[in-house]
């Protein structure tokens, strides 16, 4: 059973999307969210790629705080079982006042191999029986939603989860996938942003085709940028101009007009990932310029 609605609501309209807690100690881990609560911000996505367990650091942060929501943005479905997913959720979930949502996805390696549509539909399969068979002292399913950019995903998020949790996407893409789900399912979808000094195009370029290039590499990227107008020659050296300027938008201008064209194109949540800090003070600053949009 799902719940857009109550997903909806816990996530607001803007929210931090960030890779810096896999790398922060436990105390830093403690500064950082409370800096994000402080700000306003309703969620924060953390991702699960370094050498922290998505689930863990979730509870982690989720008993720092007393209002921020903390969504995995994603917990990557080869690293537990469906049934310590569901189990760690339910956890979740009651320790922190429902403040937990259980962003699940395959992650680059599965999205890329093999048949991607039959193992996540089979994990969503184990996932429902595992949540079925726990003491039902939760009232409420699951808050949960699905990483999908294709249109297969996309249809069993739709069907299955509370949303669509999409990353390294345009508006185009938002108001592309909106059409095809309908008004129902949440749409949270990621954006970045570099916030140094506008004039500094090629700067601000160099950093974001750094972190462009590397998703390039992943079938699952590849169709969803070819079904966006890119081609064979946007991906090589890195990412074309014209791929990079298109996915990651510079200085805080920019940014806002970014954010207002994903909720126009159908998005309930846009979540900001800042692009070219290298240590904790300077995502401190520039998630203080970001909660400026709030």
């Amino acid at each position: 059973m799902t719940d857009p609605d109550r997903l909806r609501r816990l996530l607001g309209p803007l929210g931090v999307w960030t890779f810096r807690f896999d790398s922060l100690a436990a105390d830093e881990a403690v500064v950082a969210a409370h800096h994000i609560e402080q700000l306003g911000f309703p969620v924060v996505w953390i991702a699960e790629v370094g050498p922290t367990e998505a689930l863990t650091l979730a509870g982690h942060l989720l008993a720092s705080t007393s209002e921020l929501v903390v969504a995995n943005g994603i917990a990557r479905v080869s690293d537990r079982s469906a049934g310590a997913a569901a189990a760690g959720h339910r956890y979740l979930h009651a320790l922190s006042g429902g403040r937990h949502v259980l962003g699940l996805g395959l992650g680059g390696r599965l999205s890329s191999e093999g048949r991607p549509i039959e193992v996540m539909t089979g994990y969503l399969d184990q996932f429902d029986t595992a949540w079925g068979r726990l003491p039902h002292d939760i009232d409420q399913g699951p808050i949960w939603c699905l990483a999908a950019y294709n249109d297969r995903m996309v249809d069993l998020g739709a069907e299955r989860s509370d949303g669509l949790h999409t990353y390294l996407i345009t508006p185009d893409h938002t108001e592309r996938i909106r059409a095809r789900v309908g008004p129902a399912p949440v749409i949270a979808a990621e954006t970045a942003v570099v916030l140094n000094d506008p004039a500094d195009r090629d700067g601000a370029r160099a950093i974001a085709r750094s972190h462009v290039a590397n998703y390039l590499g992943g079938r699952s990227h590849q169709r969803k940028f070819r079904a966006l107008g890119f081609d064979d020659a946007d991906f090589a050296e890195g990412g074309s101009d014209r791929l990079v300027d298109a996915l990651v938008v510079y200085g805080k201008d920019a940014l806002a007009e970014r954010v207002g064209a994903h909720r126009e194109a159908g998005a309930d949540h846009v979540c900001v990932q800042v692009l070219g800090t290298t240590t904790l003070d300077d995502d401190l600053t520039a998630w203080s310029e970001v909660a400026s949009l709030l």
